[in-house]
């Protein structure tokens, strides 16, 4: 059974909410009970202890007493042998849980973008079809894109970083003339939006207001 940071979330509230029901239970009490109620457990300390496996399911500990380990989920680098560390860990992964369940969607961590941006630069370059190499194309924005949504959550904008769709649209100056046959058919299937992002960067950000 997994329990993730959003079931922690969700039980917190409970427990907040049956304080105007059980007037007599102390907070970890009530915390027991939305636990049990919530998530099948026993108590709140067994929910914590499936919250803190989970939390470590995508870590890849280093091999070395003093090395770095690296979380395939977040993305995030840390000393797991530091409490500091481990508790850094723990608000980037709770921060990018939650953003990624409230988007329905996982962007890929710094290995999958870095292999989406290789093969899709050699497809929409070698590609034996125009649609062959546009889906390379595609394929390649879509590394693009996953950075500039990673840095989003991490910069507490994600709410307003445009969708994948409206993302091509936006990024097209920054391409250049590197793939200038495909612009035509890519302008035409997710229209074209300057000024948007700035023609050297591929991150999108929001404008000062």
């Amino acid at each position: 059974m997994q329990i993730t940071y959003c079931d922690i979330k969700q039980v917190k509230r409970l427990a907040k909410q049956l304080e105007s029901t059980y007037t007599t239970l102390k907070l970890g009490q009530r915390l027991d009970k939305a636990a049990a109620q919530l998530l099948g457990v026993r108590d709140y300390h067994e929910a914590s202890r499936l919250y803190d496996k989970w939390l470590m399911l995508h870590v890849h500990l280093s091999d070395h007493a003093d090395g770095v380990s690296k979380c395939s989920y977040c993305d995030f680098s840390f000393a797991a042998d530091l409490k500091d560390d481990r508790q850094l860990h723990r608000k980037q992964h709770d921060q990018f849980h939650e953003a990624c369940v409230s988007l329905d969607y996982l962007p890929g961590n710094f290995v999958q973008r870095e292999r989406m941006k290789s093969d899709g630069r050699e497809q929409a370059t070698n590609g034996q079809t125009t649609e062959d190499r546009l889906d390379g194309l595609l394929l390649l924005l879509r590394g693009w894109f996953d950075r500039s949504l990673f840095a989003a959550i991490y910069g507490n904008y994600w709410r307003k970083h445009p969708t994948f769709d409206t993302y091509v649209a936006m990024i097209q100056d920054t391409l250049g003339n590197s793939y200038r046959d495909l612009m035509p058919t890519l302008r035409e299937r997710y229209g074209y939006r300057t000024g948007e992002i700035e023609p050297a960067s591929s991150n999108w950000y929001p404008k000062p207001r």
